[in-house]
């Protein structure tokens, strides 16, 4: 039977989420030697990013499937180019910091996006369209009806809740900078759980924004 396409994106999500962490990791042990912590939430082994990538590439890509690969390549150049322009931008503007920075790199625009990164976006749209989605949609719609919605719930439960608590952390975060005290007692859990040096571990790659 073929799986609902609320929890197909579920799904989607959840994997790449869980990949870009992992492959984020592995890149930064095998170019600097050591692990460092790459995840988005304060929990789980999460990359917002890849995620909200992976749904946003099967979402515009699945209309392509039967396209000549020079399109999906320019389609998915485009929009990976434009969604990680979004990220960066709204990172700046809600925490002040920001997690990548392609200043360095030739052909960038304000150092969120390069035209070395949205040609790697380019390449695995054609790579997402043309063997992974067929091969997950098999995967996916062999489970069991009530499996699969014990583990989107699980899943999306899970993640509000961490994304809740990462999103009130970073932005306490924020106030001690400013040397606010705590308000209330939510304010006082979090100094004392989430404190800047716990939190600059979580989020060692993000930079603040002047």
């Amino acid at each position: 039977m073929k799986m609902n396409t609320f929890y197909k994106y579920v799904y989607i999500f959840a994997i790449c989420c869980v990949v870009g962490f992992s492959v984020e990791t592995l890149w930064c042990f095998i170019r600097h030697g050591y692990i460092e912590s790459r995840k988005s939430l304060v929990y789980g082994p999460l990359s917002v990013a890849y995620g909200m990538g992976g749904v946003l590439l099967t979402a515009v890509l699945s209309k392509f499937s039967q396209a000549p690969m020079w399109k999906v390549f320019v389609i998915a150049f485009l929009v990976g180019t434009v969604a990680e322009y979004i990220c960066s931008l709204g990172q700046e503007i809600v925490f002040g910091s920001v997690a990548w920075d392609y200043s360095h790199l030739p052909l960038n625009i304000n150092g969120r996006v390069c035209l070395l990164y949205s040609i790697f976006w380019g390449v695995l749209g054609v790579g997402w369209v043309k063997l992974i989605l067929p091969l997950s949609d098999k995967l996916m719609n062999i489970m069991p009806t009530t499996l699969n919605h014990i583990l989107v719930w699980a899943f999306v439960i899970f993640f509000i809740f961490d994304a809740g608590l990462s999103a009130a952390a970073a932005l306490r975060m924020n106030e001690r900078k400013e040397n606010k005290p705590p308000s209330n007692r939510i304010e006082v859990y979090l100094d004392e759980h989430f404190d800047d040096e716990r939190m600059r571990k979580i989020y060692a790659n993000s930079k603040d924004v002047e």
